[in-house]
């Protein structure tokens, strides 16, 4: 049997991990996204915003950038990113 003492340290113990098990999963979802060409989810520093959508990103690296510009705005397709 467990005594009165050890219940409450577990019961601690779980509610802690629960709390940061809610907070871990903002701070995570904050610093990744995916790319809109390819779906790869990254680190948003691997990533760059397109100018023109305010949520697309896609990958610095590659033909993400090219892919996503002549899908969404082919007028503007030949302009450096």
């Amino acid at each position: 049997m467990l005594r009165k003492g050890e219940l409450e340290k577990i019961r601690e113990e779980c509610e802690a991990f629960e709390t940061w098990r809610r907070i871990s999963c903002h701070v995570v979802a904050d610093l990744l996204e995916a790319c809109a060409a390819c779906g790869m989810v990254r680190e948003k520093e691997r990533l760059v915003r397109c100018y023109w959508c305010p949520d697309v990103y896609f990958c610095k690296e590659g033909t993400c950038a090219r892919q996503h510009h002549v899908a969404a705005h082919p007028s503007v397709d030949f302009w450096p990113s």
